[in-house]
């Protein structure tokens, strides 16, 4: 028992990376706080999932442009300071939200120019945290650091809520935005202070940046296995994430009327059911994390429809989010680890440009023309679309991955 408890803990011996999770999970917690308070401006002043969809979208459109690349520079630099800059320059746009929150009165355009600016930066900060991550212990500890750190991403995610909820009813959304630029600081100066261990790649950087990108995206897409997966988490990305964060978030102020803390205690839910499948994830510890999709996918479809069918009151509502999360994690998970598990060192930074890429840009660039068609036809009537839609288009994606590995044996 000891043994099987110290295996599933193992990345706790290295001191860099027990460092990094608690104090970056701090910083998580104002990340998630901030999402929520934003979301609240925009919902309880608007009330549509289409303005909401518009503010996310302003945050992709940086991204598709930069993520890419970010991806290139990541492989070329040093990371940590690289993370020392992004960090610095979040935590500066997140004071000037706070002020311009407390002393003028916030419009939808405050938040599209954030927004855009914020994801200009975040395009080059998550492949650099990507990055970090993996350099904070040997090899044989990635899968396991990669599972353990996912559980303090979606801790936060529940308690970033909770404490969105706490200073709104104090003081309000600007006193939220403060909190975030203040959880950077202790970030920014653990990195400054940390060492990163050495990661041997082989020598394949040119002087052309285009060459090193264009050389990146013919490994990951010519590599069946890599393809894969990057297809799959594009798809359930730009289906998923629309419901998750535009969707219902529009849904639950329509239908129940919550008020501010309400709303954030509300979306505490999901973030728990991803908490507790994040703990499952890492106690199990998969030989192959893939096989975890295919449970995954069918139980997010289920609870996608519990939420639309049976979801009558605030109460039953935040139980079936909390099995959405749970199922929604196992998706992510299973691709995101395995993807880390499976590409070449020499290719880790284009690799992870390509996961913020897609979390960062395709999944919010589907967030406006959904969120419009969502105010249209009605929520319930969506989430199940989108539900089915995911089941399909699954089954389709594993079906032309199957075929083209039989055609390449041939």
């Amino acid at each position: 028992m000891l043994s099987f408890v110290k295996s599933r803990l193992s990345p706790f011996r290295h001191k860099s990376f027990t460092q990094f999770f608690f104090v970056h999970s701090f910083s998580l917690i104002g990340i998630w706080a901030f999402d929520l308070a934003r979301a609240w401006i925009v919902v309880s002043q608007l009330g549509r999932a289409e303005e909401l969809g518009l503010v996310l979208l302003s945050g992709a459109v940086p991204g598709i442009f930069f993520s890419l690349y970010g991806g290139v520079i990541v492989d070329r630099v040093d990371v940590r300071r690289l993370m020392i800059v992004t960090k610095t320059l979040l935590a500066i746009m997140s004071f000037f939200l706070a002020f311009l929150t407390e002393f003028y009165q916030i419009q939808l355009w405050h938040l599209i120019v954030f927004g855009f600016f914020q994801g200009s930066v975040s395009a080059f900060d998550s492949p650099a945290y990507h990055a970090v991550l993996v350099r904070l212990v040997p090899r044989d500890d990635y899968q396991q650091a990669l599972a353990i750190n996912s559980t303090n991403f979606h801790a936060s995610r529940a308690l970033g809520p909770i404490i969105a909820g706490f200073f709104m009813a104090i003081h309000g959304p600007s006193l939220v935005f403060l909190f975030d630029g203040v959880t950077y600081i202790f970030l920014i100066y653990l990195l400054s202070q940390m060492e990163l261990r050495n990661i041997k790649k082989s020598v394949t950087n040119t002087k052309s940046s285009f060459n090193d990108f264009k050389s990146g995206m013919n490994y990951i897409f010519n590599h069946a296995p890599l393809r894969y997966m990057v297809l799959q988490l594009f798809m359930a990305l730009l289906l998923l994430f629309p419901l998750l964060i535009v969707i219902l978030r529009a849904y639950i102020k329509a239908k129940f009327n919550v008020n501010d803390e309400q709303f954030a205690y509300i979306f505490t839910f999901p973030a728990t059911g991803s908490l507790l499948g994040s703990l499952f994830f890492a106690i199990i510890k998969p030989k192959k994390p893939l096989k975890a999709l295919y449970l995954g996918i069918p139980m997010t479809v289920l609870s996608i429809l519990a939420i639309s069918y049976f979801s009558n009151d605030l109460y039953t509502t935040g139980w079936a989010m909390a099995f959405a999360g749970f199922s929604i994690y196992f998706c992510f998970a299973s691709l995101t680890v395995s993807l880390h598990l499976t590409v070449k060192e020499e290719f880790r930074g284009r690799m992870a440009s390509l996961l913020t890429l897609g979390f960062l840009s395709l999944g919010p660039l589907a967030g406006y023309p959904i969120g419009y068609i969502a105010d249209q036809v009605g929520y319930e009537v969506s989430m199940i679309i989108l539900a089915l839609a995911f089941a399909f288009a699954s089954i389709l994606i594993y079906l032309l991955h199957k075929q083209s590995l039989k055609t390449k044996s041939r």
